[in-house]
């Protein structure tokens, strides 16, 4: 490959950018399913109650939004999202090619799979959020799959020849510094 791989320090910055607007959104996603009025929402209290509803709405609300934004973003002509294009970096093809939707669909899949996963264990505590009674032991469990995959993901990155991380591979997909 004659591009020069992106490392670990220089990829979480601009996922550290990326993540700015999408915290815009997801705050103001979060005064409307907390039930402050604004405009003509309204969001009722059996939708902040029920785990298996909370859990779809926050998936289609926030992750499938996020998944779409970073997979049309890496797919499209530039090659990059909003962070990557202000850190210098774009994702390419083993051959430096633009990668196609449907493999850029995968790797945003894959590396949002720990935000989903955490979505579904926090919704399904007991009580949450109001009156938490304990945790079940399924939710400690998908907790503990959330960190070792972002843990994985994180020394793939930095320990990898080409810093590849796992949704990488998958995708076949390289982050790299863009030219000139």
């Amino acid at each position: 490959m004659d591009y020069m791989p992106a490392g670990l320090s220089r990829r979480l910055g601009a996922f550290a950018l990326d993540m700015i607007p999408i915290l815009g959104y997801i705050l103001l996603l979060l005064a409307i399913f907390a039930g402050i009025p604004i405009g003509i929402f309204h969001i009722p209290l059996t939708l902040k109650l029920n785990p298996i509803l909370s859990d779809t709405v926050a998936f289609a609300t926030i992750v499938l939004p996020v998944i779409l934004y970073f997979a049309i973003q890496e797919s499209s002509p530039r090659q990059t999202t909003w962070g990557k294009r202000r850190m210098g970096l774009r994702v390419i093809t083993k051959d430096g090619k633009r990668l196609r939707f449907f493999r850029s669909l995968i790797r945003s899949i894959v590396k949002f799979l720990p935000w989903q996963i955490s979505h579904t264990c926090i919704f399904h505590i007991p009580g949450w959020p109001f009156d938490v009674q304990g945790f079940p032991t399924w939710v400690m469990a998908g907790f503990i799959i959330v960190y070792t995959l972002i843990i994985i993901y994180l020394i793939t990155i930095t320990f990898t020849p080409n810093h590849q991380s796992v949704y990488d591979f998958i995708a076949g997909s390289f982050v790299v510094k863009a030219e000139g």
